[in-house]
Formats: C-alpha cells, sequence, structure tokens
C-alpha cells in the first residue's frame, strides 16, 4: 500500500492567529493517538497564514482521519477562528528523507 500525504494552507480571521495556533497544537495532540499517522503537522507563516502536512501509512488511515473523540473536538474550534475555507490537497509521495515512501 502507497502511503498518502495531505497538504494545504489556510488563513484566519484577523487578530485570530493566536487563538488558531492554540487550536493547531491540540489537533496535533489529538493525531497523536490516530492510527497510521506517520507525520502531521502545522506551520505559521507570515501574519495569519498557517500551512499543514501529514503523512498516514495508507489511505485507509486518511479517510478514518478526524473520527477520534478528540479530534471532533480540536476541529470543532477551528472553523470559527478560520477566514475562509482551507486550501487542501492529497498525493502519494514518491521520494523523500526523513521518512520512507
Amino acid at each position: 500500500m502507497s502511503k498518502v500525504s495531505m497538504m494545504g494552507t489556510m488563513t484566519c480571521q484577523d487578530g485570530k492567529g493566536d487563538e488558531m495556533e492554540a487550536v493547531l497544537k491540540e489537533m496535533v495532540g489529538a493525531a497523536r493517538q490516530e492510527p497510521g499517522v506517520e507525520i502531521y503537522s502545522y506551520h505559521r507563516g507570515e501574519g495569519d497564514a498557517f500551512s499543514f502536512f501529514a503523512l498516514m501509512t495508507d489511505q485507509e488511515a486518511m479517510q478514518n482521519h478526524g473520527q477520534s473523540d478528540a479530534m471532533k473536538a480540536a476541529m470543532g474550534g477551528i472553523g470559527p477562528l478560520m477566514a475562509g475555507p482551507p486550501q487542501m490537497t492529497s498525493a502519494t509521495p514518491i521520494a523523500a528523507i526523513g521518512f520512507e515512501v
């Protein structure tokens, strides 16, 4: 089975960057408990822009992502902070340093 990666960007409402950062840290904590999660990371750019990268062991792990009670609770806090919908894309890794593809 092939690993699956997810990458994306999102912007939060003006002045909500610190709140967004706190919610994203909760989401990373919740993702630690999900089977098949190899990498799950958020990155803060300029202003209120954030980037996301995740690596899952397979498509099943990606499909099951976000189903735990802890993740659902954490994800519930992100919506009210967003300035618009996130831009996400899924892919199959083909070459990498830091993890096996």
